[in-house]
């Protein structure tokens, strides 16, 4: 009876270490996965950390690239605007304006009408110098040509027939829209001054006109104005000694 009491006992006490031992195991695998988590983790962590202390440094030599870069466009945009300012000022210092600018014109307006460079140059360095007229002006009357008309009385002489002056206009019309025989004084004409050998000199614009013609050493000057009588203009010359 003892004896079965005692193997009975036994056997408890082998179950107990038995589940015990699984306690332990358990208990030591939990606590290794624990260990090899942390492990994991950490390594996992230290990896992350550096990747993001690679991706900061990263991000900090972009930012400084582009505070160059920055640098660079505000130097650049203080250069361009330094250079608009200067061309600006060589403008308005190289470019005419107000009564440079209208005499200019005037200077172009007589080589495009086929006045030599370089009497038009000797002319302005001369412009302070006293002239030499005969102080006699002649006037004349003539009829303006239109492209409907011609007449006996389209054309003066000066110096002795040597200068031959005609004159052609745009023509006027009525009140009722139909053209007229006269020209329109309130348009520009072309005054046509030819020498003799055929060399002409064409001077366009609206009246009063004023222009100039070289033979040999004397300068005939002449002013033209619209006539009193429809369709004619006046003419009034004088000469000087040139140069």
């Amino acid at each position: 009876m003892s004896l079965g009491l005692h193997d009975t006992h036994e056997r408890r006490r082998r179950r107990a270490r038995r589940s015990f031992a699984r306690w332990l195991l358990g208990l030591g695998a939990i606590v290794a996965a624990g260990v090899i988590a942390h492990e994991i983790g950490s390594s996992l962590a230290e990896r992350e950390v550096e990747e993001l202390g690679q991706r900061l440094a990263e991000l900090s030599g972009r930012v400084e690239e582009v505070e160059q870069q920055n640098t660079g466009l505000q130097a650049d945009l203080i250069l361009k605007d330094r250079r608009l300012k200067d061309s600006v000022l060589r403008y308005q210092r190289n470019v005419p304006s107000g009564s440079l600018a209208a005499l200019m014109e005037r200077v172009r307006e007589k080589l495009e009408a086929g006045v030599d460079e370089d009497r038009l140059g000797f002319l302005i360095d001369s412009a302070g110098d006293p002239r030499n007229c005969d102080n006699k002006p002649v006037t004349k009357r003539f009829m303006v040509r239109t492209q409907i008309s011609r007449g006996v009385n389209d054309s003066v002489s000066f110096a002795n027939n040597r200068i031959t002056i005609t004159a052609l206009g745009e023509s006027a019309f009525n009140a009722e829209g139909k053209v007229e025989a006269w020209f329109d004084p309130a348009r520009a004409i072309a005054l046509r001054l030819t020498q003799i050998g055929g060399k002409t000199t064409i001077e366009k614009g609206k009246l009063p006109l004023h222009t100039s013609v070289i033979v040999k050493d004397k300068e005939y000057m002449y002013s033209v104005v619209a006539g009193q009588r429809r369709g004619f203009v006046e003419i009034t010359g004088d000469r000087c000694d040139y140069p």
